[in-house]
């Protein structure tokens, strides 16, 4: 298994995508912390705490970049028909998706430290700037909850890929739930929304939202890793029964 992961590592260092999106995630949420600063001084039923952590969440903003990362990662080796060589070689399927799914967990988990990283950074100096306070007591929680969550969006997506597997429609049915469906159904019913993927995903983060509450940190997180230990269990059953010709 560890050289199954190390190949998967190898793979995703030679793909210039991961580059590319790996390095214009930092900057993409960084500029979504400079929103969130800019209307901190409009009115807001949310507590001025919250709204500080608010601004470190638009880490959260990276999950995107992570879950297409993950789709990416096993679509990809579909539409280069190389995954007919990685069954060949492997001839045991679970463990190919296995391996796939820990590399791009880990790569999902440096993404996400770096843009965490990077939005507390900015976050602190134009909250600095704003004369706002930069910290409060429950944000170590929050990073550390944002970054997980990010992380394991990348596993989402790998798993979605093996279920999906033309690129395209992976990625375009991503877009559609998760920019779309998810967010409309959570601001029309706030109560769903707080079931939903993104709502757990946001939980674990520590977000507020004025539409409506989300569930404790805990529950969120255990309720997002069950979506995503779902989604790879159907993908591991799925895989492991399909032809790939």
């Amino acid at each position: 298994m560890k050289r199954l992961i190390h190949a998967e590592l190898f793979k995703a260092r030679s793909n210039r995508a991961v580059w590319i999106l790996a390095a214009i995630t930092p900057a993409f949420c960084a500029l979504w912390a400079l929103l969130s600063v800019s209307l901190m001084n409009l009115d807001s039923p949310v507590p001025l705490d919250q709204r500080v952590e608010n601004v470190y969440n638009m880490a959260q903003q990276a999950y995107i970049f992570t879950f297409v990362l993950g789709v990416l990662g096993m679509t990809g080796e579909y539409r280069h028909q190389t995954i007919t060589w990685s069954f060949l070689v492997t001839p045991v399927r679970g463990r190919v998706v296995t391996a796939k799914l820990v590399a791009y967990g880990l790569i999902g988990l440096l993404v996400a430290a770096g843009s965490t990283l990077v939005t507390f950074g900015a976050g602190a100096a134009l909250l600095a700037a704003g004369g706002h306070p930069m910290t409060t007591p429950d944000l170590p929680a929050v990073l550390a909850g944002t970054t997980l969550s990010i992380a394991l969006y990348a596993v989402f997506g790998v798993a979605l890929g093996a279920l999906i597997r033309n690129q395209v429609a992976a990625i375009v049915v991503a877009a559609v739930w998760f920019v779309f469906g998810d967010y409309l159904l959570s601001s029309l019913l706030p109560e769903l929304g707080r079931w939903l993927p993104t709502g757990a995903a946001r939980a674990v983060g520590g977000m507020t939202l004025q539409s409506g509450d989300l569930l404790p940190a805990w529950g969120g997180g255990l309720l997002f890793a069950a979506y995503v230990v779902a989604i790879v269990l159907a993908a591991r059953l799925i895989t492991l029964r399909r032809d790939v010709t």
